[in-house]
């Protein structure tokens, strides 16, 4: 009896052997920092938007102070002009614009001292005193605070008042940042206690700025001379 081929199986049939797939080409893992950067693509444009804005603020802040400097240095040479040709009433005017407008620059504090010498100049006296104490006491940067007890000392001088002048011009003395204004507010201080009278106290002033400054400062020449006078020349 003759044999009977066998059947061939089909594929995918129950009975045929599984089939294996080509293995998928492997993907390459993504870095973790570029992971992170993708989920906070936003927050992360936020920020630089952020950093680009306050550069810019503080750019035109910078940039507006520099030019209100400008401006109130000019604004404060026009007034100077005034005085310089005994144009009074409109160098008042002018200062007192430039301290209103430019508050908090140099040339806005030194506009007030400028303002209480033209009201000297004037024959305001009084108004200086005034406005001059308003102005120390409000704690200006030291080099403008002890110009005003120095122009609050010639203010009190002239309005009859020795004692508080001297007091004014050694607050001075204790606030100014260089030697030669300290030696020139502690030579007025000198001078006007010898005005009133008491030499001792002058001569006690005109020795300490010989013993404490440099002998070559032409202050501390000055200081030698008043202290000769006072003393015939003892010291």
């Amino acid at each position: 009896m003759a044999r009977q081929p066998k059947a061939q199986m089909a594929v995918g049939s129950p009975t045929a052997p599984p089939v294996r797939s080509a293995p998928a080409a492997s993907q390459p893992s993504e870095h973790p920092a570029v992971a992170w950067i993708q989920a906070r693509q936003r927050a992360i444009g936020l920020a630089a938007g952020l950093v680009l804005l306050v550069g810019l603020v503080t750019w035109y802040m910078v940039e507006s102070g520099r030019r209100k400097q400008a401006q109130a240095g000019d604004a404060l040479d026009r007034a100077r002009a005034q005085i310089e040709t005994g144009n009074y009433p409109q160098a008042s005017t002018e200062l007192q614009r430039v301290v209103q407008t430019y508050g908090g620059t140099d040339a806005a504090l030194e506009a007030t001292l400028a303002l209480n010498q033209v009201r000297l100049l004037s024959g305001q006296a009084q108004l200086a005193v005034d406005e001059l104490r308003k102005f120390a006491n409000s704690n200006p940067p030291a080099p403008y605070n002890s110009a005003a007890h120095s122009h609050l000392g010639i203010a009190l001088e002239a309005v009859g008042k020795p004692a508080e002048a001297a007091a004014e011009y050694q607050k001075a003395a204790d606030l100014a940042t260089e030697d030669y204004r300290k030696i020139d507010a502690l030579l007025n201080v000198a001078r006007v206690q010898r005005a009133a009278g008491n030499d001792k106290a002058a001569v006690e002033v005109l020795e300490s700025v010989v013993k404490r400054f440099q002998a070559e400062l032409a202050g501390v020449v000055e200081a030698k001379v008043r202290l000769a006078e006072l003393t015939g020349g003892r010291s």
